[in-house]
């Protein structure tokens, strides 16, 4: 069961407690929220967030983007998760690859330094719920949520559950945040591909194999055993 929650000025936010597991339990409530751009929160917003147990924010967004800041009580950490890799997104930004699961594993496999930062920020952030977000809170943020949730074994059903969430989200997301999320763009690009939404992330899914990049990525052991505890929240099914 999606755990969605009612942010003013956020659309597109929910918590990753409440996914089912292979094991028949269900990821922990208040570890990990996904969002879009918080620019649009209000006080009570904030507000909200606090009170969920939200003390980290992780802008996953490139330098130029970033915008906001957050209040007193909440640290803010900024890593770039594409990076600026010219060879690597070109192709996938000329045919539109980019916004869709369709990049997920080259990401991981030809930029792991990228994702490596990001998981030993979550694992050395301060006690609390870590909320990580980017633009539109859809796939670098999609990503990093996919792997979060293949840390404890959610099964793919829930797992594609929740990046479909997105699409469900983003016509209240235009409507909070004044722009288009490109929802009909991202379905076509797939669809170019041979995929829908559902299954380019079932297949990325399937195939990420965690193990493997931790040993590719060099992760240390103390981000290694936070991301799979979900910082220690769980043991590692």
């Amino acid at each position: 069961m999606r755990h969605d929650l009612l942010i003013e000025g956020l659309a597109n936010v929910r918590d990753l407690g409440g996914l089912k597991r292979s094991d028949g339990s269900v990821t922990p409530r208040g570890v990990f929220v996904r969002a879009e751009a918080l620019d649009r929160l209000t006080p009570a917003g904030w507000d909200r967030l606090s009170a969920h147990g939200v003390r980290t924010v992780l802008d996953l967004r490139r330098p130029h983007e970033r915008t906001g800041a957050v209040p007193a009580g909440i640290a803010r950490v900024c890593l770039d998760l594409d990076g600026d890799d010219e060879a690597f997104w070109s192709p996938l930004e000329a045919d539109g690859r980019w916004g869709t699961p369709l990049y997920y594993l080259a990401h991981l496999r030809e930029l792991p330094d990228r994702l490596a930062a990001v998981l030993d920020a979550i694992a050395s952030a301060p006690e609390g719920a870590v909320l990580f977000h980017c633009g539109a809170g859809w796939d670098r943020t999609g990503l990093l949520a996919a792997v979060l949730l293949r840390a404890l074994d959610v099964t793919e059903d829930d797992a594609a559950s929740d990046y479909l969430a997105s699409f469900a989200n983003a016509a209240a997301m235009t409507a909070v945040h004044n722009r288009s999320f490109d929802a009909e763009e991202r379905l076509e690009v797939l669809a170019r591909f041979g995929h829908t939404a559902d299954s380019a992330f079932r297949a990325a899914y399937r195939d990420l194999d965690l193990d493997e990049w931790f040993d590719l990525a060099d992760v240390a052991p103390k981000t290694r055993l936070a991301v799979t505890t979900w910082r220690g929240s769980t043991d590692r099914a």
